[in-house]
């Protein structure tokens, strides 16, 4: 069966949702990541863990392939 040829703009709404899909699913993993930092540190308020342990050692604003690097290294202990 032939492939279905797809405009640029069909193209762009197709990667666009699948950003969408990839980056809530990595916030998801992240957010999970901070519910566990807040037993550890209940204390602490949920921003400024995420900042702590994310966000800062992965840039100014959240790079989140690097914030994902960063959470592999913490499943890797």
């Amino acid at each position: 069966m032939p492939r279905k040829i797809t405009t640029p703009i069909e193209r762009i709404d197709q990667l666009i949702a699948s950003y969408e899909d990839l980056d809530r699913q990595a916030h998801d993993l992240l957010d999970a990541a901070v519910a566990e930092l807040r037993l550890e540190c209940p204390n602490i308020p949920v921003g400024v863990l995420k900042a702590c342990s994310f966000t800062r050692k992965a840039g100014n604003t959240l790079d989140v392939p690097a914030a994902l690097k960063l959470l592999r290294k913490r499943f890797e202990k």
